[in-house]
């Protein structure tokens, strides 16, 4: 039911990537703004009264706010998503080179959209949903054919 063929690596390195497209591409802009503006973890979103006492504009504030919610989207969406990647690569009955290309579809469109929000630009940002949903689609294929079975 679970192999780990020769093609099981594209999708382990696919993995890296994206552990790393979340420290370079997400948190180095999050902890830029926070050392600009002068905000301390573990303050997500500075209240009004914190905003009030660190003098920021707004613009300082929607620039910090877009790199905070680029960072915090992306950790909700690959809590949900990354199981779900590595079990259709895992699974036999499913193609782990469809499960690669998906992944890389997810990963490139949340570098590019990732980027974008955090300079306040979403244009393109949702087109990593093809992906995923083609990840989705593998495994519910998947299970549709294995309760078949039974």
């Amino acid at each position: 039911m679970f192999t780990a063929n020769n093609d099981f690596g594209y999708i382990i390195a696919l993995s890296v990537a994206m552990f790393l497209q979340q420290q370079l591409v997400f948190v180095i802009p999050v902890v830029r703004a926070r050392m600009a503006y002068g905000i301390k973890a573990p303050t997500l979103y500075p209240r009004d009264s914190e905003i009030k006492a660190l003098k920021l504009t707004d613009e300082q504030v929607h620039d910090y706010y877009c790199c905070q919610r680029a960072h915090q989207n992306n950790v909700e969406f690959t809590s949900v998503f990354f199981p779900l990647f590595l079990l259709a690569g895992l699974l036999e009955a499913v193609d782990t080179m469809s499960v690669t290309y998906a992944g890389l579809i997810v990963l490139v469109f949340r570098t590019i959209g990732g980027l974008g929000y955090t300079a306040g630009l979403r244009k393109y940002s949702g087109l990593f949903h093809i992906g995923e949903m083609w990840v989705v689609g593998l495994l519910g294929k998947c299970a549709y054919e294995m309760i078949q079975k039974v």
